[in-house]
């Protein structure tokens, strides 16, 4: 039990909401978890037919993985299912392996228990954390290329011709692409009718109902198809009904010779998993001021990925979208996710035999919409105009997305992080100083009261400032900020050579915080190399220009003397205390 709380484990965390549990929370968690299940599910269906599987994989999928979330994940906000990238990576992976889309569910059952081991046993060895080492460049690269690899992956059902019936073995893009090119001669009227109408559909129900534009979208294109078939005698590409009495385990998948076949594959897409899935949690996490339980997180992935595999589902990862959704709509504890998933089986019993009437090509053209979403502009344009090297890392891996696998270009981003990581490692030390009673500097006691005065903190900051040392940064920083007595942070950057866009945004996330706890954050002694980097990623504008001071070499302590009187003057009063604190990479860190 001991090694379990060392690495922040819970066997069941849901017994802590349980103990504390009324009738309040619970109408909070059941329109939370109905709120989730109307993006869920129309996902979960356009996400298998990504997949190149039959629509209850996604469906199953997104049921068992709300489940199990709700009792292992450790978090109410989280929720797991069925996304884009675990998608488009199972598609590729199965390619890669040359196997034909009518056997993937023959090898999928393995793919997915062995895919939940290995998450399960980063979180048992404390490795889910180790995905602070991956720079936001690698994943944003890799997430562009799978966005494009979607949207190409889905003309044909937009356009209404199939490619199998053109190419066999179109595995990889350029094959794709050549395949989609070639049968472009058999476009359907019907199909690309019904995918220009989608558009217009979804365009205007997100502008009257924008928390659930898609699951609307569905529920008129089936009525569309419906006309279209029994009224106009218009025949169009439908999905197959789903009967929940043969939802079964499919266990006949089950095979050493298939364990081996899929390893390298089932590493690969638990690395992806935890990746995204750590964004996610880290992400809203910061949003709301909670500390993120990664290997907990882990812990229910890898189970959520086990029991998808042995109740015929796909791969489950976190995704922003609806944990967002799962939070904004007021979920207060995980039975929100249990909501969700009862949700998710009632509409599988309820609607499955009507999904006859959603037309194909309505459904791929939500998932080019979804797959459009899914890309973070922001993001992007700090990590492509922030430094040279995340650009480069950037456009690597995205170019590798192309010409090699998705694992392949992922371990290519990977390593050239790395490389960089090494090349200018610099993980910040935190030490705190302060005025004793003979006015001389001495290290500051954290056991010292809390004071009544107005506080001003003045940190020294020594050597680069990069994604491995970005989280370290942002939670001392915040640490710092959750003082009572504290109003201004002036953060000295005159010895910090190097910045790039991972800790851009962890420094966007923390003004944000402070922001919302009434701080205010002051830069002084920035030379110019920092200055073009906040400028070129816009984050100067969230600072403040009246908030930066220009590092003056021939007066050293000008720029921070000028810094403290303008702190002084936001403050408006004479009787403030003065504390400093030294960021550097010499001293044992605290």
């Amino acid at each position: 039990m001991r090694w379990w709380k060392k690495n922040g484990l819970n066997i069941l965390p849901i017994r802590q909401d349980f103990s504390r549990y009324n009738l309040e929370k619970l109408r909070q968690d059941a329109f939370a978890g109905l709120s989730v299940t109307l993006i869920v599910f129309p996902q979960a269906m356009a996400y298998a037919l990504l997949a190149g599987l039959p629509i209850e994989y996604g469906l199953y999928g997104a049921t068992v993985a709300a489940f199990v979330a709700a009792l292992f994940a450790g978090s109410h906000f989280l929720s797991l299912g069925p996304t884009n990238a675990t998608a488009a990576l199972l598609v590729n992976s199965f390619a890669t392996l040359g196997i034909p889309t009518e056997k993937m569910p023959i090898l999928l059952p393995t793919l997915l228990v062995l895919t939940g081991g290995f998450l399960i046993l980063s979180a048992f060895l404390n490795l889910a954390n180790v995905v602070q080492y991956v720079s936001r460049s690698v994943i944003s690269g890799y997430i562009t290329a799978v966005v494009i690899i979607v949207i190409v992956n889905q003309i044909h059902n937009v356009l209404g011709f199939n490619l199998a019936t053109i190419q066999d073995n179109a595995f990889t893009f350029i094959d794709t692409c050549s395949a989609t090119w070639s049968g472009l001669p058999g476009i359907e009227g019907s199909s690309v009718f019904i995918s220009l109408i989608t558009l217009y559909i979804h365009r205007f129900i997100k502008t009257k109902f924008p928390k659930s534009p898609v699951a609307l979208t569905i529920i008129a294109l089936a009525c569309l198809t419906y006309i279209l078939q029994k009224v106009m005698n218009i025949q169009v590409q439908v999905l197959t009904s789903i009967d929940a009495s043969v939802w079964h385990a499919p266990w006949v998948g089950f095979s050493l010779d298939n364990l081996n076949l899929v390893a390298d594959s089932a590493l690969i897409l638990s690395f992806i998993c935890l990746v995204d899935s750590t964004i996610v949690l880290k992400s809203l996490s910061s949003r709301i001021g909670q500390k993120a339980n990664a290997n907990q997180m882990a812990f229910g992935l890898g189970l959520a990925n086990i029991f998808c595999g042995l109740f015929s589902g796909m791969p489950v990862s976190a995704s922003l979208i609806r944990s967002s959704t799962n939070y904004t709509s007021g979920a207060r504890t995980s039975f929100a996710s249990l909501f969700c998933g009862c949700f998710c089986l009632l509409c599988i019993i309820c609607l499955g035999p009507f999904f006859h009437y959603i037309p194909k090509a309505g459904l791929a053209t939500l998932i080019i919409i979804l797959a459009c979403s899914f890309l973070d502009k922001h993001t992007l344009k700090v990590v492509i105009t922030s430094t040279r090297s995340d650009t480069c890392v950037f456009f690597v891996t995205f170019v590798a997305a192309f010409l090699f696998p998705l694992s392949t270009a992922i371990y290519i981003g990977v390593f050239l992080s790395i490389a960089l990581f090494l090349k200018k490692a610099a993980v910040p030390a935190f030490f705190e100083y302060t005025y004793d009673e003979n006015n001389e500097i001495s290290e500051f006691d954290p056991n010292t009261p809390i004071l009544k005065q107005s506080e001003i903190t003045i940190i020294h900051t020594e050597g680069n400032l990069f994604f491995a040392s970005s989280e370290i940064f942002r939670d001392q920083m915040r640490m710092i900020s959750e003082r009572p007595s504290l109003k201004i942070i002036i953060l000295k950057m005159r010895n910090v050579m190097y910045i790039d866009a991972t800790c851009i945004l962890a420094l966007e996330e923390l003004l944000y915080y402070m922001y919302l706890n009434k701080r205010v954050l002051i830069l002084s002694e920035v030379n110019k190399y920092i200055l073009k980097v906040l400028q070129r990623s816009k984050l100067i504008e969230f600072i403040g220009l009246e908030n930066i001071f220009i590092d003056k070499r021939s007066q050293s302590n000008l720029s921070t003397a000028l810094a403290l009187k303008h702190a002084q003057n936001i403050i408006g009063d004479k009787n403030f205390y003065v504390r400093v604190l030294v960021v550097n990479n010499k001293k044992k860190r605290i």
